[in-house]
């Protein structure tokens, strides 16, 4: 049975760099939530925002449960890797699902980083979800949190209080690092 890593953090937080580092270490598989509700739109041929993005993960919690999104996403994955990196947890009914599912081999890990760096970082990388002015990433970056959502919406923060590593993405790359490199050895070790 493989370990499972699942990845929260707030909005540009660096999720992508603890990602990379995990696939270069390990024989692994990797999901993200997003990309089950992203194929919905893409199936349908729509556009979409990081808000109608939440709005979508919302529903499907909504309707089918806070772990649905977990559930697909790792439902059809084969079990012959070492590692399975679960990308964009954002309820804690993800989490007690895989909980439930992998026991003591799952492990959460929360990024994190100052709101003007992660602002930073998300205008930089440009995706077309992605908000352009920083009244529409504060407005999102609350929503993303937990702030006025019901207990099927997003709720990062709750998350983050849930994971058994937190990692701050604003040291240097050596810093990052180490910390990754500590983690690693206690999950994998």
């Amino acid at each position: 049975m493989p370990k499972v890593i699942g990845l929260t953090g707030t909005m540009g937080a660096g999720k992508a760099v603890v990602k990379e580092y995990l696939m270069k270490k390990h024989n692994c598989y990797y999901v993200s939530l997003s990309s089950i509700i992203r194929a919905e739109f893409e199936r349908r041929k729509v556009g979409f925002s990081r808000g109608t993005l939440q709005d979508q993960g919302n529903e499907m919690r909504k309707k089918y449960g806070n772990g649905i999104l977990a559930k697909l996403s790792i439902s059809y994955l084969p079990r012959d890797k070492e590692l399975i990196i679960v990308d964009g947890i954002r309820n804690p009914g993800e989490i007690e699902y895989l909980k439930k599912e992998f026991g003591n081999g799952f492990f959460m890990i929360g990024v994190d980083a100052p709101q003007k760096t992660r602002f930073e970082r998300v205008v930089k990388r440009a995706r077309q979800s992605d908000p352009k002015s920083w009244e529409e990433f504060v407005a999102l970056d609350e929503r993303d949190q937990g702030t006025s959502e019901p207990a099927y919406g997003q709720q990062t923060k709750a998350c983050l209080d849930l994971a058994d590593f937190i990692i701050a993405t604003d040291g240097t790359e050596q810093e990052i690092e180490s910390k990754l490199n500590e983690i690693n050895s206690k999950i994998m070790g």
